[in-house]
């Protein structure tokens, strides 16, 4: 086997390798690549945009929940399709293998996705889709059903220009497109694949109540078309996980054994296996996700089994395909933005559902209104993590190590309320909002909204941004050790402060302090324990975790600063103003009742961030002394010997 051609720019500079002349920067094959991917990205724009347009169209009641989650699949497929040339033109380059590598992976499903929508014209009864019908009687309209159809033929076509820019490119350069390296890395992708194939040719979902219509089946049991489309898109998927490693099984490189030296092909290889993998469990990701979303939040649907696995399948697919340290903080920032997207509704939508008294009146709590400013917070240092350049990633990144921490904090009250409305009815409202009746009151039916699943979903995402923070930190570490140093070990070459700042020491163990009162204490005098603006340690529950876990991330962040360096001094301390401008928060989003006056609490968070900032301020100042050009040495007096 022969080497294969680079993703354009990836190889250093230097002599090219013996073999075939490969085509110049000016040569029709680079030109052929930008042109062949051009036109991917501008088709599959056209079919994201026809998703998003659908999405919004549909008519009946979908929920809120599942238009979003058509939307941001949409938006996320594209991202997973377009990413991998998007860095190669921001840094100037031609997009080659691996930029083209990512719409051919991602229009690869669409002529299955063809088949299942071609239902929803043909024969729409029969057409199980819960995330573009409001019922299983009710019919799409044909112009939103011919966008479908339309957007899986842009898909289609997008790939076909993707792959026949790939064919060009290896015929240009008499080289593979998929690298020489074995194909061990393959046994992740290729199991997670298999795990999606047995899921999608599951039920999609389940019905567990009268009156939707719905009739999902297994792929057996499913008519054609979409029957053909679900099976079609099973084997689409385990053929793709499997095709970047057509070329490595059996392979020894170019003339040497086995256990060679990593080549250019190597590198190759890895780029465009990591973009095929990515596009495509994104793919298989996006593709579940409304149907997700309308199991969770539609009544008589549930969750089944098959999406399961096909999430869970296109996960493995994915991996965690970063090496080095900006890859992974970049994955930590992608987490972090789901747990965002996932506070936000948690903070929006009703945290309980049911009937507040006889009548049938509907019941909705705002308990979880402190997830609305915790999603802000934790979006913004997010999306610098994601999009920014991999100088601002590693500077930011620390910051997400402390900021998800505002969600168990801000989920706390709203968690005590989810825990007390599994209880069902008979439970008494003060328990589930101080705001609802009169002492003693019940509520006879109750249970978890859309809302408390969505509190609970953002808080389990968290601590998995938590973990893949704390990953994050040991690549960087031993990328900044070269590679080779034991994981979290201290970098040799003084990059890390070892000696802590003394202005800052001092202020940040006062921050410490200051965040045991801020948390725990009442935000304002005689407000209830239970309310979100009380005190937390005189009512244990998840309420008084979450304070528990602000003071932990205040005390942690304001203590490590002053032994960081500036940059991530800086980083630490912002995140530790959030926790307590989210705290503060509470003052503006939980209304005020009768007699109250400022609390301990109140007092002490201010402080506390008032002493954060200036201990922020010191790390602005070393970061602007670090900047600045030494000062030259003094010329030495007459008469005194110059050293030399």
């Amino acid at each position: 086997m022969t080497a294969s051609p680079a993703d354009a720019g990836s190889r250093p500079p230097g002599p090219a390798p013996a073999g075939p002349t490969r085509p110049g920067p000016g040569g029709p094959a680079p030109g052929h690549c930008a042109r062949a991917w051009w036109a991917a990205v501008a088709l599959v724009l056209v079919s994201a945009g026809l998703r998003v347009a659908v999405a919004v169209l549909a008519p009946g009641a979908l929920g809120a929940p599942v238009r979003a989650a058509a939307v941001l699949a949409a938006l996320v497929g594209l991202v997973a399709a377009i990413a991998p040339g998007l860095a190669t033109r921001r840094a100037r380059r031609t997009p080659g293998a691996a930029s083209l590598a990512a719409p051919a992976a991602l229009g690869a499903l669409g002529a299955g996705g063809l088949l299942v929508d071609l239902t929803l014209l043909l024969d729409p009864v029969s057409a199980a889709r819960p995330d573009v019908l409001p019922s299983g009687t009710s019919t799409l309209p044909p112009a939103l059903g011919a966008a479908l159809v339309a957007a899986d033929v842009a898909l289609i076509a997008a790939a076909t220009v993707a792959t026949a820019g790939l064919v060009a490119l290896a015929r240009t350069s008499g080289r593979s497109v998929f690298g020489t390296q074995r194909g061990a890395s393959l046994l992740r992708p290729v199991a997670g694949a298999l795990m999606a194939a047995a899921g999608l040719v599951a039920a999609p979902f389940t019905v567990v109540g009268p009156g939707t219509g719905f009739a999902p089946h297994a792929v057996l049991d499913t008519p054609a078309p979409a029957g053909a489309g679900i099976a079609l898109l099973a084997v689409t998927v385990v053929v793709v996980a499997l095709l970047p490693g057509v070329r490595a099984f059996g392979t020894t490189g170019e003339g040497g054994p086995a256990h060679r030296r990593p080549t250019e092909a190597d590198e190759t290889g890895m780029r465009v296996r990591r973009a095929v993998h990515t596009a495509l469990g994104a793919g298989l990701v996006v593709g579940i996700a409304p149907v997700l979303a309308a199991s969770f939040t539609r009544d008589g649907l549930a969750v089944s089994p098959g999406a399961v696995l096909a999430v869970v399948g296109g996960l493995l697919v994915i991996g965690l395909p970063a090496r080095t340290a900006v890859l992974r903080s970049r994955a930590v920032g992608v987490a972090a933005l789901l747990t965002a997207v996932a506070a936000l509704f948690g903070a929006l939508l009703p945290t309980l559902s049911g009937a507040s008294d006889a009548a049938g009146s509907p019941f909705v709590t705002g308990t979880g209104i402190l997830l609305l400013p915790a999603a802000g917070v934790l979006a913004v240092p997010a999306l610098l993590v994601v999009v920014g350049t991999p100088r601002l990633v590693v500077r930011a990144r620390p910051t997400l190590s402390v900021a998800w921490l505002t969600v168990p904090f801000a989920a706390g009250p709203a968690l005590d309320v989810v825990l007390a409305g599994v209880d069902g009815g008979g439970t008494p409202a003060a328990a589930l909002d101080p705001g609802l009746g009169t002492a003693g009151a019940t509520v006879p039916q109750v249970g978890v909204g859309t809302g408390g699943w969505a509190v609970v979903l953002a808080l389990v995402l968290a601590v998995l941004t938590a973990v893949l923070a704390v990953g994050a930190g040991f690549a960087e570490r031993r990328d900044v050790a070269g590679g080779y140093a034991p994981l979290g070990a201290r970098p040799t070459d003084g990059t890390d402060t070892v000696e802590p700042d003394p202005t800052m020491l001092p202020m940040a163990a006062l921050a410490a302090v200051l965040a045991v009162p801020g948390f725990g204490g009442p935000l304002a005098r005689d407000a209830l324990a239970a309310n979100a603006a009380g005190g937390a340690w005189q009512n244990p529950g998840a309420a008084a975790w979450g304070s528990l876990a602000g003071v932990v991330g205040v005390a942690i962040a304001a203590l490590l600063a002053p032994r960081a360096r500036p940059a991530r001094a800086l980083a630490l301390l912002g995140a530790a103003g959030t926790l307590l401008v989210v705290r503060l928060s509470a003052l503006v989003l939980t209304p005020p009742r009768p007699g109250e006056s400022v609390g301990i609490g109140t007092w002490a968070a201010v402080a506390g961030l008032l002493v954060t900032l200036a201990a922020a301020g010191v790390a602005i100042m070393r970061i602007r002394q670090a900047s600045r050009p030494p000062e030259p040495a003094p010329p030495p007096a007459r008469g005194e010997p110059s050293a030399g």
